[in-house]
């Protein structure tokens, strides 16, 4: 089960269930315990550097399962790396330097006819399974950060660009609406020139009228008074 796997290179930390840290690899000076001659072996390939981020990441189950399954299901037959890492794991009880906590692993290894060599061709073969995981998972990514970034960045700009094509309309129909209301302004003047005008010429024309009218009763009344 993954989770038995997961406990081969991730500890829980104490009075915090879900936080995770990797194991340490502690060195002690070396005891006064006899340890059996290290064989020379080739050093493993190094696991491929993660990607640089601005964001903080943390261990966590969800990445664990994807991981420590895709081991299991890669888990070579016989005695390997995953089985020496159990080994090892075992004797972290023990208060034992990293050297002779190696070389006492090993040594079950060893009655199995396991090499060096072997053990880390097979360490290897994890890290490849590893770095499969990592392609397929940002595949994955890219794929979602299409659906959920890229497609809407490019949503984003036509928007945008609606946007300036709608303050643009905006401009410049505020440019008609203040050229109308300037023609109303002119035309509300031309109406009260023109209403004052044809007002004065009506109070003129009344005003004569009058005087004539005046006149012409005046002159009535004078020749019915004098032309008898």
């Amino acid at each position: 089960m993954w989770k038995n796997l997961k406990s081969y290179f991730i500890v829980e930390e104490e009075g915090s269930p879900k936080a995770a840290k990797t194991l340490p690899n502690k060195s002690k000076p070396a005891a006064n315990k006899p340890a059996p001659a290290s064989p020379k072996a080739t050093p493993a390939a190094p696991a491929a550097a993660p990607s640089k981020s601005s964001v903080e990441g943390s261990v966590n189950d969800r990445s664990i399962k994807v991981l420590m399954e895709a081991m299991e299901a890669a888990n070579l037959p016989g005695f390997d790396y995953l089985e020496y890492k159990k080994s090892l794991q075992n004797l972290k009880k023990m208060d034992f330097t990293d050297s002779i906590r190696f070389q006492t692993a090993y040594a079950t290894a060893q009655s199995m006819g396991v090499t060096p060599a072997q053990l880390q061709e097979s360490a290897k073969h994890y890290l490849d399974v590893l770095g499969k995981e990592h392609k397929k998972f940002s595949n994955a990514l890219s794929g979602q950060r299409a659906a959920q970034v890229s497609d809407k960045e490019t949503k984003l700009k036509q928007i945008e660009a609606d946007v300036k094509r709608q303050e643009a309309k905006i401009k410049e129909l505020q440019a008609q609406i203040d050229k109308s209301r300037a023609e109303q302004e002119k035309l509300r003047k031309s109406i009260k020139g023109s209403v004052d005008k044809l007002a004065k010429t009506q109070a003129d024309f009344e005003t004569t009228l009058g005087v004539i009218t005046d006149g012409i009763r005046k002159d009535m009344a004078n020749m019915k008074e004098f032309l008898k």
